[in-house]
């Protein structure tokens, strides 16, 4: 019972407190791809520490495999795991609602991949049917016709991603401003946001009603535009990107739902970001500490649920006593 109970708290700790101040930290800003991956580790070992605890009240299929494994005395590990505290039917419960979360979660994620696809589909066939093949400082892009100043990326399988510019947003902005754009774009293809953006979506949408990892769609669509603004940064300037978002910002959009655009959300603070405070330079002590806060935050429900079985191995041929 103890060891379900520490499963359940380091759960309840990563998806209320942990997510909160995750979301409220100001070092987030200056180093948002070490902070995608922290909000990913916590993500996962939210997942890892529920169906942990499910799996341990399932108590047979659990006690079986570590006593096989661990070469471990029956009654200890069972003593360890179970106990007196298990009623008749909770291990059937607990199975059923690990295949039935793991089902919903399943579906959720199918549902929400197969509507992007044919939007993302709709937005590519638009662009090879209607957009001017182009190539803007050596990347290839398609020229859309458009009285709207936009910049965006479709995401596909190789060869099938697309970096798209509206006319509107090539006359408005300068070559270096486009540039700078089309680098960003090339950021997000580049760095896959766009999948931890669906991973986000899915979980928010499967367990955010709970109030557990309430803001993680939020803050990895926020982070991916910082983290991709940081990397056309390193090619064209501060003060360049954030022109160039501005003049975006100027006018009305069109929808582009399903893509990954520059204007993103809260362009406000991005500018603001950009002129008013350089995004740090990744040092090697941020990123060690971000990786150990990760490795921690992913290690600790296997430490938690294999603790008793570890301090148990090889008791199953000791005598008694």
């Amino acid at each position: 019972m103890l060891v379900i109970t520490a499963l359940l708290a380091h759960a309840l700790l990563l998806g209320r407190p942990l997510a909160r101040r995750l979301a409220r930290a100001h070092w987030v800003s200056r180093h948002p791809r070490a902070a995608l991956r922290l909000w990913h580790a916590c993500a996962v070992g939210l997942l890892a520490s529920v169906g942990g605890s499910l799996i341990l009240i399932a108590h047979d299929l659990w006690e079986h495999g570590v006593v096989w494994l661990f070469h471990a005395d029956k009654p200890l590990i069972h003593a360890a795991y179970g106990g007196a505290w298990q009623a008749r039917g909770i291990a059937e419960a607990a199975l059923l609602i690990l295949f039935a979360a793991a089902l919903g979660l399943s579906a959720v994620g199918a549902r929400r991949f197969w509507r992007l696809r044919r939007v993302r589909d709709r937005h590519r066939l638009t662009a090879d049917a209607q957009g001017v093949h182009g190539s803007i400082v050596g990347t290839p892009v398609r020229v859309l016709t458009h009285q709207d100043p936009a910049a965006f990326c479709i995401p596909g399988p190789r060869g099938r991603a697309r970096i798209v510019v509206t006319t509107a947003a090539r006359d408005l902005l300068s070559p270096a401003e486009l540039a700078a754009t089309v680098e960003h774009e090339r950021a997000h293809l580049r760095l896959r946001h766009h999948r931890a953006i669906l991973a986000a979506d899915v979980l928010t949408a499967a367990i955010g009603w709970t109030g557990l990892m309430r803001p993680y769609a939020e803050q990895v669509r926020r982070l991916a535009e910082l983290a991709a603004d940081d990397q056309a940064v390193l090619g064209h300037g501060r003060r360049t990107v954030a022109s160039a978002l501005l003049g975006m910002c100027s006018t009305a959009s069109p929808d582009v739902t399903g893509t990954l655009a520059m204007t993103g959300p809260d362009p406000a603070e991005r500018i603001r970001r950009l002129i008013e405070s350089p995004p740090a330079t990744p040092a090697r002590c941020s990123r060690t500490l971000t990786a150990v806060a990760a490795a921690v935050v992913l290690a600790t429900p296997a430490v938690i649920a294999l603790g008793p079985a570890l301090l148990l191995a090889n008791t199953a041929h000791l005598p008694p006593g």
